[in-house]
């Protein structure tokens, strides 16, 4: 019999991301840490990923709620041209003078991190792993511009960002939940850390909801346009998928972390500190109700 291979897939969402933040250090906590082959992720799952690999998960939840809080400069609803400061993310929370995230760690990990980003001009998904970048700047802090790629939210965050010569955008856009790519990568035992519950689908953007966002990616290119405004048929056949494993017919273990209560569940640029770490304190829950074990 082959060996079984671990997998991990990660989902982002803004601020919602600092679910996924509590689950991967339940996970690092339950001592799995080292036990994936493979991490694929995108947007702020990427980065939660990223300090699994560095061994940092006691940063990761405190980064959103004690950092990214309404007393940060992360997101002010007044400054329109850059709603979130994907900047300020990655320049002063990421590489933070005294708690940087060790990106040389993540690219010596045997563990391969897939960074999916989105082309600005296709709207296609395009993946970056820790090898990449290894291979091409043995630092690491390649990765930081990587991590600002995949986050950069449109509309929200006023540029994007340019990595060998292409233009990107936030990941989450073109693959929020890159379960096929870890099938395709050979993973035969994947945990799914979602940051929506498992009810939740992507609908199309219509009436004057339709007209606003229109308004406002008028500057964006057209596949870009099209994406946003459509049913994001890529995500809800994955959810579709993860609700019900049997429809797809493949001999392959899922495991899936979702949230358990809407109710605790933040938005995509929640603010306040209290609401953010019972959050985080959910997934903690959810992870090791799912495996099966008491919560320390």
């Amino acid at each position: 019999m082959p060996a079984e291979v671990r997998g991990l897939v990660v989902q982002g969402g803004g601020m919602r991301g600092i679910y996924s933040a509590g689950a991967v250090a339940a996970l690092a906590e339950a001592g799995l840490a080292q036990s994936f082959a493979h991490i694929f992720a995108s947007s702020s799952g990427a980065i939660n990923a990223a300090y699994l690999l560095s061994e940092q998960t006691d940063l990761v939840a405190a980064g959103y709620a004690d950092h990214l809080n309404s007393e940060s400069p992360f997101i002010r609803y007044w400054r329109l041209n850059k709603l979130v400061d994907i900047d300020y993310l990655i320049d002063n929370i990421l590489r933070h003078a005294e708690f940087p995230l060790n990106v040389k760690a993540v690219i010596d990990s045997e563990t391969v991190l897939h960074v999916v980003l989105t082309e600005f001009m296709t709207a296609r998904p395009f993946e970056i792993s820790s090898k990449d970048v290894a291979a091409s700047d043995s630092s690491g802090n390649l990765l930081y511009e990587v991590f600002r790629a995949t986050t950069a939210l449109p509309v929200f965050y006023n540029r994007t960002v340019g990595i060998g010569g292409k233009s990107f955008v936030d990941g989450g856009i073109s693959d929020a939940i890159p379960l096929i790519r870890a099938m395709e990568a050979g993973c035969t035992d994947i945990t799914v850390v979602t940051t929506r519950n498992l009810r939740f689908r992507r609908p199309r953007v219509a009436g004057l909801h339709r007209c606003l966002a229109q308004f406002m990616l008028v500057k964006h290119p057209r596949a870009l346009r099209l994406h946003l405004l459509s049913e994001d048929k890529l995500f809800n056949k994955t959810m579709d998928f993860l609700q019900n494993p049997d429809i797809a017919g493949v001999d392959i273990r899922i495991t899936v972390i979702s949230p358990s209560d809407e109710s605790r569940l933040v938005g995509r640029t929640t603010r306040g500190r209290a609401k953010l770490w019972d959050c985080a304190r959910m997934a903690r829950e959810d992870v090791f109700r799912v495996l099966g074990v008491s919560v320390p």
